[in-house]
């Protein structure tokens, strides 16, 4: 398979085999989308992207997200979202919203109760949660349909549900932090059922033509107990298959554990294996993230068998005209070095854009991210 082959990956049409993985912007205005946040994703779709996973959208009533995360709750302005969707799709990209709960695991203070699967304290925030009742879980399935509904809504390609990196329904998948006992936890097949019961309310109130991608974990790498390991995970991806998921984004990692998410220059290609293990098992469409820095590398897992795309994060940040620069003949690897310094509260931009006190600032904040590591 070409990098550049035209194909449908996903239930969704691609001019190419090069995402964008989903990456939390930090650039909402009041939970809106900001026009620093559209230039992003008009300055991807312009470099020919091939398609584009949003950054957490949030909507859930039990969710406590900061006033930088853009909102496609009940009461949310989908004008801003509407734009970007038209923006991405006026350079002929396709963008997938992906919806969100943080769970335990936040970064800030709570705006209000903090809710998970069970009493577990979060090793992120230090929180001792309070445990979602049943009830609580039938809202929350409601609640991922009618987003994904006004996600169509705004003109959305499809959605993805983000389940990995120690986010809520991460955490429903690990038997660390899930310590239930009813329906919903107690067996890899009970924790995965959260997972399945949103992929079917999606597919009945948007149509079960409409996109429905996941993000999971190959591995949560705990260092707390066993999480979330490769037969788990399986557990889950094949429910969701027989659910008619249409693509699952393969990842690894949570800020608590050995490995997190975004990890240095020596490492390629994360869970290249695990993605051609998984799409043997599978029918959805198979997309591995993790490192990908070389046109090679991304030529070789396609070609490899199994993996339909790959997706990138912070190669994007630092050159968001790779991909044509790419198509053009120019086939350098990514300038990114994997300093992890785009990652700032005030938006995420790559370090060597920063100038000044910005950039001395940004250097205090990676270094207190190299000590928690």
């Amino acid at each position: 398979m070409n990098v550049f082959e035209h194909g449908t990956v996903g239930g969704i049409n691609v001019k190419n085999r090069v995402f964008r993985s989903a990456t939390f912007e930090s650039m909402a205005d009041e939970g809106r989308v900001s026009p620093s946040m559209t230039e992003v994703y008009t300055n991807l779709a312009r470099g020919e992207v091939g398609l584009i996973i949003t950054g957490y959208l949030c909507f859930a009533s039990s969710d406590n997200p900061s006033a930088r995360t853009v909102s496609i709750g009940p009461d949310a302005d989908l004008s801003g979202l509407r734009s970007l969707a038209d923006a991405v799709h006026g350079h002929g990209g396709r963008v997938v919203a992906q919806l969100a709960h943080v769970g335990s695991q936040l970064h800030g203070a709570p705006s209000g109760e903090v809710f998970a699967p069970s009493a577990v304290v979060d090793p992120v925030s230090g929180i001792l949660p309070t445990p979602f009742s049943v009830q609580q879980i039938e809202t929350l399935v409601t609640e991922f349909g009618e987003a994904a509904l006004r996600a169509k809504a705004a003109g959305f390609d499809g959605v993805q549900l983000h389940a990995a990196h120690g986010y809520l329904l991460s955490r429903f998948l690990s038997p660390v932090y899930n310590r239930r006992t009813d329906a919903y936890g107690g067996s890899p097949e009970k924790n995965a059922r959260i997972l399945s019961e949103i992929l079917g309310e999606i597919k009945r109130v948007c149509g079960a033509a409409y996109p429905v991608w996941v993000k999971l974990n190959c591995d949560d790498f705990e260092t707390r107990g066993e999480g979330l390991t490769y037969n788990g995970m399986l557990v889950a991806a094949r429910a969701l298959d027989a659910g008619g998921i249409d693509a699952i984004e393969l990842s690894g990692g949570a800020f608590a554990g050995a490995w997190t998410p975004c990890r240095p220059l020596k490492h390629e290609t994360y869970h290249l294996e695990a993605g051609r293990q998984l799409a043997a098992e599978v029918s959805a469409s198979v997309i591995s993230v993790g490192g990908f820095r070389r046109i090679e590398a991304i030529e070789a897992a396609l070609s490899g068998g199994g993996i339909e795309a790959v997706s990138l994060c912070r190669s994007l940040i630092r050159e968001p005209g790779l991909v044509k620069r790419w198509r053009q003949g120019d086939r350098s690897k990514a300038a990114c070095v994997a300093c992890n310094g785009c990652f700032n509260p005030g938006g995420v931009r790559c370090f060597f854009d920063l100038k000044g006190e910005e950039r001395d600032a940004q250097k205090q904040v990676m270094a207190a991210m190299k000590g928690k590591a």
